[in-house]
């Protein structure tokens, strides 16, 4: 299938990198975005194909967003993309986290935030109020799971705008967790393909706190207990899994985005199980 978009047809989606390019099709009920600084549909892509490892839809109420890979002519360009379901229904709305709160909150979230003196504070504020407000639970475990996917993976762009709830007539439900397009050493432009992988993921800092991947997620847990368990990939069993989607890239570049991503997996899969080891 030959997707062709427009700049008119487009949503500018915000991230703390910047502005992805972002399409809606009706005739799909498909959203469609662009690689925008380096492999990020590589990265949807290969996350979400290890999660369906994990115990995710099996003991948890959550989901995730499934990616496929896609190449789309944009401006009539050829561009590399991946593309997912949507997976909100007539009705319905998604409601960010960073809305949600400041919405409700007598004073802006961040500033709220910024008087309390630990992440681990900070993290329970979070989890408790969004859990108030939308009769949601189980939120904190739900942002637990978030946080260890980012550790797992080194997502270092979860900002407060792509942690969400869906509302609709009836109230507010989980979203699938999504967009973690930033995971992997995906962006290029930040994380330079001529320095080597290790030398990257030792500078690399988990949001919304700008602290370290352990420090967040351990954190969570120690809040709210460990969500995530998934099996430890072998370096063949992660290229294996990838293989099919470097063949979009450069002949030239499949090799180095190979070596980036199972640097990444292997190196944050040992300290993930160190963690629940304990």
């Amino acid at each position: 299938m030959e997707l062709h978009f427009v700049t008119d047809d487009k949503i500018a989606e915000t991230s703390s990198k910047g502005n992805q390019e972002k399409w809606y099709d009706n005739d799909t009920d498909r959203w469609y975005k662009l690689d925008q600084f380096g492999y990020e549909a590589l990265s949807e892509c290969a996350v979400s194909a290890m999660l369906e490892y994990s115990n995710i839809e099996n003991d948890t109420p959550f989901t995730f967003v499934r990616y496929n890979m896609e190449n789309m002519t944009v401006h009539r360009r050829s561009r590399i993309g991946c593309s997912s379901q949507n997976f909100l229904e007539k009705g319905q709305s998604l409601i960010t986290l960073s809305n949600l709160l400041n919405k409700v909150l007598d004073a802006p979230l961040k500033e709220k935030l910024s008087t309390l003196t630990s992440d681990k504070k900070r993290i329970q504020y979070l989890a408790e109020k969004a859990a108030e407000y939308t009769g949601l639970d189980k939120f904190p475990e739900y942002l637990t799971l978030v946080f260890e996917i980012d550790s797992l993976f080194l997502n270092d762009d979860r900002h407060l705008n792509n942690i969400a709830v869906i509302k609709s007539n009836n109230g507010y439900s989980y979203c699938p967790i999504f967009d973690n397009g930033a995971a992997l050493l995906s962006n290029t432009q930040m994380s330079q393909m001529d320095i080597m992988p290790k030398a990257l993921i030792s500078v690399l800092r988990a949001r919304p706190f700008n602290t370290t991947f352990n420090r967040q997620m351990k954190s969570a847990q120690s809040l709210f207990g460990k969500q995530l368990r998934i099996p430890q990939f072998t370096k063949t069993q992660i290229k294996q899994i990838i293989a099919p989607m470097l063949e979009y890239y450069a002949e030239r570049d499949k090799g180095i985005i190979a070596d980036r991503i199972v640097e990444c997996v292997i190196t944050r899969q040992k300290a993930f199980r160190e963690s629940n080891d304990r």
